[in-house]
Protein backbone atom coordinates (compact mmCIF):
# COMPACT_ATOMS: atom_id res chain seq x y z
CA UNK A 1 0.00 0.00 0.00
CA UNK A 2 2.79 2.45 0.91
CA UNK A 3 4.57 1.73 -2.39
CA UNK A 4 1.37 2.35 -4.37
CA UNK A 5 0.79 5.64 -2.55
CA UNK A 6 4.38 6.67 -3.24
CA UNK A 7 4.03 5.93 -6.98
CA UNK A 8 0.77 7.90 -7.06
CA UNK A 9 2.44 10.81 -5.23
CA UNK A 10 5.36 10.79 -7.70
CA UNK A 11 2.95 10.81 -10.64
CA UNK A 12 0.85 13.64 -9.17
CA UNK A 13 3.94 15.78 -8.51
CA UNK A 14 5.10 15.22 -12.10
CA UNK A 15 1.78 16.33 -13.59
CA UNK A 16 1.47 19.44 -11.40
CA UNK A 17 5.01 20.69 -11.96
CA UNK A 18 4.97 19.94 -15.69
CA UNK A 19 1.70 21.83 -16.16
CA UNK A 20 3.29 24.85 -14.47
CA UNK A 21 6.23 24.73 -16.94
CA UNK A 22 8.68 23.60 -14.28
CA UNK A 23 11.09 20.78 -15.18
CA UNK A 24 10.63 17.39 -13.50
CA UNK A 25 13.72 15.23 -13.05
CA UNK A 26 13.96 11.51 -12.33
CA UNK A 27 16.60 11.29 -9.58
CA UNK A 28 18.83 8.47 -8.42
CA UNK A 29 20.95 8.57 -5.24
CA UNK A 30 23.82 6.44 -3.98
CA UNK A 31 26.40 6.91 -1.25
CA UNK A 32 27.05 6.22 2.42
CA UNK A 33 24.68 6.04 5.38
CA UNK A 34 25.58 6.21 9.06
CA UNK A 35 24.47 7.61 12.42
CA UNK A 36 25.90 9.83 15.13
CA UNK A 37 25.36 8.71 18.72
CA UNK A 38 26.27 9.89 22.19
CA UNK A 39 28.88 7.12 22.16
CA UNK A 40 30.43 8.05 18.82
CA UNK A 41 29.14 6.69 15.51
CA UNK A 42 28.23 3.46 13.78
CA UNK A 43 29.96 1.75 10.89
CA UNK A 44 28.75 3.10 7.57
CA UNK A 45 26.62 1.17 5.09
CA UNK A 46 25.55 1.71 1.48
CA UNK A 47 22.61 4.03 0.81
CA UNK A 48 20.58 4.39 -2.36
CA UNK A 49 17.34 5.93 -3.46
CA UNK A 50 15.09 6.90 -6.34
CA UNK A 51 12.70 9.81 -6.68
CA UNK A 52 11.72 13.04 -8.38
CA UNK A 53 12.91 16.62 -8.10
CA UNK A 54 12.02 19.94 -9.67
CA UNK A 55 13.16 23.56 -9.72
CA UNK A 56 10.50 26.22 -9.15
CA UNK A 57 11.77 29.74 -9.75
CA UNK A 58 11.25 32.30 -6.97
CA UNK A 59 13.23 35.24 -8.29
CA UNK A 60 15.09 35.81 -11.54
CA UNK A 61 18.48 37.50 -11.26
CA UNK A 62 21.12 38.39 -13.84
CA UNK A 63 22.60 35.08 -15.00
CA UNK A 64 21.11 33.40 -11.91
CA UNK A 65 17.86 32.16 -10.39
CA UNK A 66 16.68 31.73 -6.80
CA UNK A 67 14.51 28.62 -6.78
CA UNK A 68 12.77 26.07 -4.61
CA UNK A 69 14.12 22.57 -5.27
CA UNK A 70 11.44 20.14 -3.97
CA UNK A 71 12.53 16.49 -3.84
CA UNK A 72 10.55 13.37 -2.98
CA UNK A 73 12.32 10.01 -2.91
CA UNK A 74 12.38 6.49 -1.54
CA UNK A 75 15.68 6.15 0.34
CA UNK A 76 17.31 3.05 1.80
CA UNK A 77 19.57 3.84 4.77
CA UNK A 78 21.47 1.71 7.28
CA UNK A 79 24.54 1.17 9.40
CA UNK A 80 26.38 -1.49 11.38
CA UNK A 81 26.70 -1.29 15.15
CA UNK A 82 30.00 -1.59 16.98
CA UNK A 83 29.04 -5.07 18.24
CA UNK A 84 28.29 -6.51 14.80
CA UNK A 85 24.59 -5.78 14.53
CA UNK A 86 22.96 -4.12 11.55
CA UNK A 87 20.10 -1.64 11.08
CA UNK A 88 18.29 -0.99 7.79
CA UNK A 89 15.53 1.63 7.50
CA UNK A 90 13.73 2.65 4.31
CA UNK A 91 12.27 6.16 4.24
CA UNK A 92 9.90 8.16 2.10
CA UNK A 93 11.93 11.36 2.09
CA UNK A 94 10.70 14.88 1.27
CA UNK A 95 13.13 17.81 1.07
CA UNK A 96 12.56 21.45 0.12
CA UNK A 97 15.92 23.21 -0.16
CA UNK A 98 16.22 26.74 -1.51
CA UNK A 99 18.77 26.74 -4.35
CA UNK A 100 20.83 29.48 -5.94
CA UNK A 101 21.34 28.53 -9.58
CA UNK A 102 24.10 30.31 -11.53
CA UNK A 103 23.95 30.19 -15.34
CA UNK A 104 27.08 31.10 -17.34
CA UNK A 105 26.50 33.99 -19.81
CA UNK A 106 27.41 31.85 -22.83
CA UNK A 107 25.47 28.78 -21.66
CA UNK A 108 22.08 30.30 -20.95
CA UNK A 109 19.63 28.22 -18.91
CA UNK A 110 20.87 24.96 -20.46
CA UNK A 111 23.89 25.02 -18.14
CA UNK A 112 24.24 25.95 -14.48
CA UNK A 113 25.73 25.39 -11.07
CA UNK A 114 23.38 25.14 -8.10
CA UNK A 115 23.90 25.42 -4.33
CA UNK A 116 21.05 24.72 -1.95
CA UNK A 117 20.05 24.19 1.67
CA UNK A 118 16.79 23.47 3.41
CA UNK A 119 14.74 21.08 5.58
CA UNK A 120 13.97 17.43 4.98
CA UNK A 121 11.49 15.04 6.58
CA UNK A 122 11.68 11.25 6.30
CA UNK A 123 8.79 8.90 7.13
CA UNK A 124 9.87 5.34 7.87
CA UNK A 125 8.27 2.92 5.41
CA UNK A 126 9.94 -0.27 6.64
CA UNK A 127 12.99 -1.51 8.52
CA UNK A 128 14.80 -4.51 9.93
CA UNK A 129 17.61 -5.16 12.41
CA UNK A 130 19.82 -7.81 13.95
CA UNK A 131 21.75 -7.51 17.21
CA UNK A 132 24.72 -9.70 16.25
CA UNK A 133 26.23 -10.74 12.91
CA UNK A 134 24.99 -14.32 13.36
CA UNK A 135 21.41 -13.30 14.25
CA UNK A 136 18.55 -13.39 11.73
CA UNK A 137 16.96 -10.08 10.77
CA UNK A 138 13.84 -8.98 12.65
CA UNK A 139 11.19 -6.51 11.55
CA UNK A 140 11.47 -3.05 13.13
CA UNK A 141 8.65 -1.36 15.01
CA UNK A 142 8.27 2.44 14.71
CA UNK A 143 6.83 4.72 17.37
CA UNK A 144 7.62 6.29 20.75
CA UNK A 145 6.88 3.38 23.09
CA UNK A 146 9.11 0.98 25.01
CA UNK A 147 8.36 -1.78 22.49
CA UNK A 148 9.40 0.33 19.50
CA UNK A 149 12.83 0.28 17.88
CA UNK A 150 12.90 3.72 16.23
CA UNK A 151 10.81 6.84 15.85
CA UNK A 152 8.75 6.90 12.66
CA UNK A 153 9.84 10.42 11.65
CA UNK A 154 13.33 11.70 10.90
CA UNK A 155 13.94 15.36 10.13
CA UNK A 156 16.89 17.66 9.63
CA UNK A 157 18.86 19.76 7.18
CA UNK A 158 19.89 18.91 3.64
CA UNK A 159 22.84 20.58 1.89
CA UNK A 160 23.43 20.05 -1.82
CA UNK A 161 25.25 21.28 -4.89
CA UNK A 162 25.03 20.24 -8.53
CA UNK A 163 26.11 20.92 -12.09
CA UNK A 164 23.50 20.96 -14.86
CA UNK A 165 24.16 20.34 -18.55
CA UNK A 166 20.95 20.53 -20.60
CA UNK A 167 18.64 17.81 -19.14
CA UNK A 168 21.17 16.23 -16.77
CA UNK A 169 22.06 17.21 -13.18
CA UNK A 170 25.05 15.69 -11.37
CA UNK A 171 25.51 16.54 -7.71
CA UNK A 172 26.23 15.73 -4.08
CA UNK A 173 23.88 15.90 -1.11
CA UNK A 174 24.40 15.70 2.65
CA UNK A 175 21.38 14.95 4.86
CA UNK A 176 22.07 15.89 8.48
CA UNK A 177 19.52 14.39 10.87
CA UNK A 178 18.57 16.60 13.82
CA UNK A 179 15.95 14.25 15.33
CA UNK A 180 16.80 11.80 18.10
CA UNK A 181 15.62 8.53 16.55
CA UNK A 182 15.39 6.69 19.88
CA UNK A 183 11.72 6.38 20.94
CA UNK A 184 10.91 8.85 23.72
CA UNK A 185 10.04 6.15 26.26
CA UNK A 186 13.42 4.45 25.71
CA UNK A 187 15.73 7.48 26.08
CA UNK A 188 17.99 7.15 29.13
CA UNK A 189 20.98 9.19 30.31
CA UNK A 190 20.84 11.55 27.35
CA UNK A 191 21.27 8.80 24.74
CA UNK A 192 20.64 9.76 21.13
CA UNK A 193 20.90 8.42 17.58
CA UNK A 194 20.90 10.89 14.68
CA UNK A 195 21.12 10.05 11.00
CA UNK A 196 23.62 11.31 8.46
CA UNK A 197 23.67 10.40 4.79
CA UNK A 198 26.20 11.54 2.19
CA UNK A 199 24.92 10.95 -1.34
CA UNK A 200 25.98 11.37 -4.92
CA UNK A 201 23.12 11.80 -7.36
CA UNK A 202 22.14 12.13 -10.98
CA UNK A 203 18.81 13.43 -12.23
CA UNK A 204 17.47 13.59 -15.76
CA UNK A 205 14.59 15.75 -16.99
CA UNK A 206 11.58 13.69 -18.00
CA UNK A 207 9.10 16.57 -18.26
CA UNK A 208 9.22 20.29 -18.89
CA UNK A 209 12.93 20.88 -19.62
CA UNK A 210 14.05 22.95 -22.57
CA UNK A 211 15.61 21.00 -25.42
Amino acid sequence: MKTKLLVLFFFSCSIVTAQNNNPVYLKGDFGSSNVKTNGGKGNGDFAFGIGLESYVGIKKLKNATLALNPVVSYLKTGYETTVGGKIIVNYINVAVPVSFVVNPPNGGEEMGIAFGAGPFVGVAASGKFKVLTTDPFKKMSFGNGLADNRKAIDAGLTLKSSVRVKKLNLGIQYNIGLTNLIPDDRITNGAYIKSKNFLFYASYAIFGAKK
